[in-house]
């Protein structure tokens, strides 16, 4: 008899840790997790093609410098003369490529920045808990891709 009162105990207090686990399982609040396809916010930023545009035309004036550089080697007949000119075009060419990649890093960082604080507004503003690009996620999630888009513009 002794034995069954110690059961019974035993059995009530299994049952109350259990419920109890439970309850504080189902009280942990609900993550809500969103996906954005972040190469695609990415190209429809008139800041990014505006970027690339400049780029681009930097690029040019790069190559038509070394261009220049060559014609201008190719004649030169003195060894001197063509040694010192070598040196300065190469001065020249490197000092512009240092240019041209230091300013297109800035931009990008603030172009990043500026799209992180987007989907940031867009996450907060849904109640979003998460957010997450889509090439790490195979399932799930609420694509807010289009939102963010439109709130650039």
């Amino acid at each position: 008899m002794r034995n069954n009162i110690w059961f019974i105990i035993a059995c009530v207090l299994v049952f109350c840790v259990g419920y109890n686990i439970n309850d504080v399982a189902i009280s942990f609040p609900r993550y809500k997790v969103a996906v954005i396809d972040v190469p695609a916010v990415m190209s429809k930023s008139v800041e990014m093609q505006e970027l690339k545009r400049a780029q681009d035309k930097d690029l040019e004036e790069l190559s038509i410098l070394i261009s220049k550089a060559q014609n201008e080697l190719i004649n030169e007949q003195n060894r001197t003369k063509f040694a010192q000119k070598e040196s300065e075009y190469r001065k020249q060419i490197e000092t512009k490529r240092k240019d041209i990649d230091k300013k297109y890093a800035t931009k990008l960082v603030k172009i990043n920045d500026n799209i992180k604080n987007l989907i940031a507004k867009e996450a907060k503003k849904a109640n979003y808990n998460l957010v997450l690009p889509t090439g790490m996620v195979i399932s799930g999630g609420d694509d807010i891709t289009e939102n963010v888009v439109k709130n650039m513009k």
